[in-house]
């Protein structure tokens, strides 16, 4: 835990030999006393989830059966809490009033039979079920913990292996969501190879990522359905504003620009 922060590690025990003990200030001690606390919630909600989620699977067990949806999705605060960023997995969580916009553009594009694809943005993904609780809609990640959040609707992604992706979902996505994790172009060209596997004829997608692959973006992705791409009316906005990047959202259809344009602040909850 003292990783966090560095500056403990040498600081001497109260046995230690000296002329005096050393104090950290208040604002430091502050800042510890939020941190353990955000960690002992998160762990506690996590184990909560889990404790949930097998005692659900064993109620489905029992019947002999497992729904393709949860009954209830959590809202985008709960699932930060339960949820810590992993940011060597380059995980960084959306603002939760985004999230709502997100969805709400999202659910604008889709019907009752629409497959639609998370990939690595399971932020999005909470934001959408707990707004709409769609059946269709599939969770592609690396990262086994969103298992407990998706359940049947989670899909293992591995960024390196697209070719392990299910034969019954090839073809088949009509609306894919993604937020590449690093802003290059190799990870982009990883992505389009999974997204040729999954995309339908005449399917929409949405990247969300940094703006400075916007020339990345407009070498790759270039023929339908994966481009031209157009950037979106969306502002990407990430929760406690620590990204210094600047973020936008582009669809790969013309009309794509004014997404999002007809959804404004005033209709948001703070």
């Amino acid at each position: 835990m003292l990783a966090d922060f560095p500056e403990l590690r040498d600081i001497p025990s109260p046995s230690s030999s000296g002329s005096s003990s050393p104090a950290l200030d208040s604002n430091t001690l502050a800042l510890l006393d939020d941190f353990f606390s955000a960690k002992a919630e998160e762990e506690q909600r996590f184990s909560d989830l889990v404790r949930a989620t097998h005692d659900l699977d064993v109620d489905d067990d029992e019947h002999d059966r497992k729904p393709s949806a949860p009954a209830r999705m959590m809202s985008v605060d709960e699932y930060r809490i339960a949820f810590g960023e992993d940011w060597q997995l380059s995980q960084f969580w959306y603002s939760a009033r985004f999230a709502r916009r997100l969805a709400r553009a999202i659910h604008s594009l889709v019907d009752p039979e629409t497959i639609i694809a998370f990939m690595c943005c399971p932020t999005a993904y909470v934001g959408f079920q707990h707004e709409y609780l769609h059946p269709g809609a599939r969770l592609l990640e690396v990262d086994p913990r969103f298992d407990l959040l998706a359940r049947s609707q989670f899909v293992r992604y591995d960024l390196y292996a697209p070719e392990k992706l299910p034969e019954d979902l090839r073809g088949t996505v009509g609306v894919a969501v993604v937020d590449p994790p690093f802003l290059n172009e190799d990870t982009n060209a990883k992505v389009i190879a999974a997204l040729k596997l999954l995309l339908a004829p005449n399917a929409k997608l949405l990247i969300l990522t940094g703006t400075s692959t916007e020339p990345i973006l407009e070498r790759l992705y270039n023929a339908p359905p994966l481009g031209p791409l157009v950037r979106t009316a969306l502002e990407v906005k990430h929760e406690g504003g620590r990204l210094s990047n600047d973020f936008g959202c582009w669809g790969s259809w013309p009309e794509s620009k004014d997404l999002g344009r007809d959804v404004s602040d005033d209709d948001d909850d703070p």
